[in-house]
């Protein structure tokens, strides 16, 4: 079990479904003294072009190095299920299992024609004595557009499942704020029964990192300031890498 597009029903307490909000989407975040970060991994432009050219897409390797680990983590965090095997499975493309009405179902639909990913891969940490959890994800696409498609789908589900279903369940979809990543980004919070699931979607070059607070876990401003900045740099230095 990896996705939350394609692994919400089952995964419901471990992994949500991706879904909304526009929290930070815009060009690549500013650098330390403000300044626009260049795209990591972009091949470098033709003599005498004078522009750039669209950046590589990330290996299976670089993928997985791209994922969270428990050294990016405070003490008391630990992995709980892990698939860093890159390769991409059915549901890791398209929105599964969800419906609600005609502009709902167009969304769902429009995302089974979207670009297919190259690589997935998947981590879930818990802490046990906090009682807490997290999960990250990292995703790859053979260009750019299919990561750009990756957020978009989720501002689109937003908009227009703002109430649906995910199999049995009833889920309800809102917007999150939340820091500026990447070169854009998207804050989801979804409701499922009495669970909160807070996502933080974000861009760099052809790939996407995914980090989920479920519950409480957001509720700690510097853990979700800290965890989201780690996952964008380590997506951007497997992308250099």
């Amino acid at each position: 079990m990896r996705r939350r597009y394609g692994r919400m029903v089952t995964a419901i307490g471990a992994l949500p479904l991706l879904a909304v909000t526009v929290a930070g989407c815009g060009g690549p975040a500013p650098g330390p003294t403000g300044e626009r970060t260049a795209t990591a991994g972009a091949r470098p432009a033709p003599a005498g072009t004078g522009a750039s050219t669209e950046p590589r897409p990330l290996t299976g390797a670089q993928t997985a190095r791209a994922m969270l680990s428990t050294i990016d983590l405070p003490a008391g965090w630990s992995v709980a299920k892990e698939d860093l095997s890159p390769a991409v499975e059915k549901d890791d493309h398209g929105i599964q299992d969800v419906k609600g009405d005609a502009a709902c179902n167009r969304v769902v639909a429009d995302s089974f024609r979207s670009v297919r990913p190259s690589a997935v891969v998947g981590r879930t940490m818990e802490n046990p004595m906090a009682r807490r959890s997290l999960m990250f994800e990292v995703k790859t696409f053979p260009s750019v557009t299919g990561a750009r498609q990756a957020v978009e789908e989720a501002r689109q589900l937003r908009r227009a499942c703002a109430t649906a279903t995910a199999g049995p369940y009833p889920v309800r979809y809102g917007a999150l704020e939340g820091p500026r990543r990447g070169d854009e980004s998207v804050g989801v919070r979804m409701r499922v029964g009495g669970n909160r699931f807070d996502e933080f979607v974000i861009r760099v070059g052809t790939s996407i990192t995914v980090v989920t607070f479920p519950g409480a876990s957001s509720d700690d401003p510097g853990l979700v300031e800290s965890l989201t900045a780690q996952a964008t740099e380590k997506l951007r230095q497997a992308a250099a890498g």
